[in-house]
């Protein structure tokens, strides 16, 4: 048994929550722009546009855009930039399911993604699941001047969360963003699917969909 109780789990967001098909994306703005879909895969991610907005370098979503814009030379608006990341996304109800029964018995629940200010921003429309399940506790790497896997963000997080690092647990996708989380002290948890993730939460004492007597954690 834990000698510190779980009193929240910090989720990443695509992958986790949802699939996420960035080749999708590209399609969408391909046709939207008439650009070549080569050619936005290079301006916005080969070239680093998004791991800088990830990362803090545009405060706010009007930058962000005129980033994207300047990158593709043509216009991206907020409605084509949201159409395109919404149509990309899939929510993954296994894992939905396992965050709502979280929610339910009472152990905090809240989302840590590596995105810009656009994917905040337009939350309740890209994620309206994850927006209602998070509330204010949404966060995006963006806000925090770093990304994952670097341990600094998860301890900003945690400090606007107001919880400790040994009463959290994360759950990522990626290898190198849960061992960043367990640099800073999260217990971290890597994802593979709801059934492992399912597991997990069990192995921690935290409540499971149809579970008889769901306990809560908070202090």
């Amino acid at each position: 048994m834990r000698a510190t109780p779980i009193r929240l789990v910090l989720f990443d967001l695509d992958d986790v929550l949802y699939d996420y098909d960035r080749a999708r994306r590209i399609r969408h703005l391909a046709a939207a722009t008439g650009l070549a879909e080569a050619a936005i895969e290079r301006a916005i991610w080969t070239e680093g546009v998004e791991d800088a907005a990830d990362a803090g370098a545009f405060a706010d979503v009007p930058p962000y855009l005129a980033a994207w814009s300047a990158a593709l030379g043509v216009k991206v608006d907020l409605d084509l930039w949201t159409a395109a990341r919404r149509v990309a996304m899939t929510p993954i109800e296994g894992s939905l399911a396992l965050a709502r029964r979280l929610a339910d018995a009472g152990t905090t629940v809240a989302i840590l993604t590596n995105n810009g200010p656009a994917v905040h921003a337009m939350r309740e429309r890209l994620v309206p699941e994850a927006a209602a399940l998070a509330g204010g506790r949404f966060l995006v790497s963006s806000a925090f001047g770093t990304r994952k896997p670097d341990p600094a963000v998860y301890l900003r997080a945690l400090d606007r969360l107001g919880f400790a690092p040994d009463e959290t647990l994360f759950v990522d996708d990626r290898a190198d963003n849960v061992a960043g989380a367990r640099d800073a002290g999260l217990d971290g948890h890597r994802f593979v699917g709801p059934d492992g993730l399912a597991a997990a939460l069990a192995a921690r004492d935290l409540p499971q969909p149809g579970a008889d007597r769901p306990r809560s954690h908070r202090a």
